[in-house]
């Protein structure tokens, strides 16, 4: 029987579990990527990006700049530039938008912005169960801080997410995107895994890029 969210509680934690299989902010290529990119020399994994802009989704603010995205189309986000800073943007935006996308969007969020696979097929089985229509509650909707890639290349990239809460609480989420289909998509955990996807931090990385999200 389908469930409805209907308190703050339930969201935020939907909000801080990213693994495969739970739904939420947390919940936040081994497969080719289309035409050439494949040259990895060393690009600055540190430049942020360039022409940022606030858009809110469902009760979080999402950075739109330079390197994406480039359209929004029924929740999903697409047209992400094949660079660190256009990766970062990506990894963000797909945590986001999947964990907070209301019924009538977030299959189609999945299916634009996730790579296909177990994890993804097990993520919309949990998602299927919960009902959101609303947006995300201002006192349990992540903000942005910055965020750091601890791996790039052209096909796959990992990045540390930095978030913080009404309550001063922060995390960090750690994320991959994959090059899929001519795009970054989010690789979400596999099913099996044992790897923390979010871990609560008192005290941000100094070599971060930052990109604050506007105070609520």
């Amino acid at each position: 029987m389908t469930k409805t969210v209907g308190d703050n509680a339930v969201r935020r934690r939907a909000l801080n579990r990213p693994a495969a299989g739970l739904i939420g902010f947390a919940m936040l290529a081994l497969v080719a990527g289309c035409g050439s990119g494949n040259d990895d020399s060393s690009p600055d994994i540190n430049a942020g990006p360039s022409g940022v802009r606030w858009q809110g989704y469902h009760g979080v603010a999402l950075p739109h700049t330079d390197q994406g995205p480039k359209s929004t189309a029924d929740g999903a986000a697409t047209g992400f530039a094949r660079t660190p800073a256009g990766a970062a943007v990506a990894a963000i935006t797909h945590t986001v938008r999947m964990s907070v996308a209301p019924d009538n969007q977030w299959a189609k969020v999945i299916a634009k912005e996730v790579v296909p696979g177990p994890a993804r097929d097990e993520w919309s089985v949990n998602r299927v169960q919960l009902s959101i229509t609303g947006p995300a509650s201002p006192e349990y909707a992540p903000r942005l801080l910055g965020y750091k890639i601890t791996g790039y290349t052209s096909q796959k990239t990992a990045t540390d997410i930095y978030t913080e809460y009404s309550d001063g609480s922060r995390a960090v989420n750690h994320t991959t995107v994959e090059w899929f289909l001519d795009d970054w998509r989010l690789r979400l955990p596999d099913p099996g895994s044992t790897t923390r996807p979010i871990d609560a931090i008192t005290e941000l990385p100094s070599d971060i890029v930052k990109l604050e999200a506007p105070k609520p």
